[in-house]
């Protein structure tokens, strides 16, 4: 295996991860250093698989786009993205977010105008979009809407909420400002039952 080479390897997680082939030997095996710990590892060539591509230094916006698709290349896109500072990235219609667990300043009013009314995967994902998605469903087939959001605790699902609340509200297009106060009244409600013991 050639020196410098992206490789995909196992060293027992349950993901594969990606490194750069530092050594080669006969023997059947080579070196291949990690990028995520900048560890060197020796590993069986069996249990090396090469990049099918090299995907942007940020990431990709939508992971359907990577040719390699499995749980490691999807956590590394994330990373790259996390990195870059832009937390939500596409998986088809789905979006996943990473909790910056800081102020992003990506959610002013300018974004709502930015978002709304668009479809998804016309602009960089945002949470503004799928909430721009459940309201013109909602608007074209005269049915309910549904947004799940989930996670593990302090993922952000709370703050997720919210933001598509403030979404919503920031869009209502009713004459009287009654429709906004009850979507921002419902928030205390959502959040009791996702809080609830």
């Amino acid at each position: 295996m050639e020196l410098a080479k992206p490789v995909w390897f196992h060293i027992g997680r349950e993901y594969l991860v990606y490194g750069i082939v530092a050594k080669s030997s006969k023997s059947g095996s080579v070196v291949v250093r990690a990028e995520d710990d900048g560890k060197e590892y020796t590993v069986d060539i069996g249990a090396v698989k090469p990049v099918s591509d090299m995907d942007p230094s940020q990431g990709v916006e939508d992971m359907i786009q990577l040719s390699d698709l499995h749980q490691g290349s999807l956590l590394r896109n994330i990373r790259r993205r996390y990195e870059a500072k832009q937390i939500y990235t596409y998986t088809g219609s789905i979006l996943v977010a990473a909790n910056p667990y800081t102020q992003l300043g990506i959610y002013a009013k300018e974004m709502v105008r930015k978002y709304e009314g668009q479809l998804i995967g016309k602009l960089p994902p945002h949470i503004f979009a799928i909430g721009s998605a459940a309201y013109a469903n909602m608007l074209k087939t005269r049915n309910d809407e549904c947004v799940v959001i989930s996670g593990e605790s302090g993922a952000g699902k709370t703050e997720s909420t919210k933001l598509i609340m403030q979404y919503l509200a920031a869009i209502n297009r009713a004459p009287s400002n009654l429709t906004t106060e009850q979507i921002l009244e419902a928030n205390p409600l959502l959040e009791s039952f996702g809080n609830a013991k």
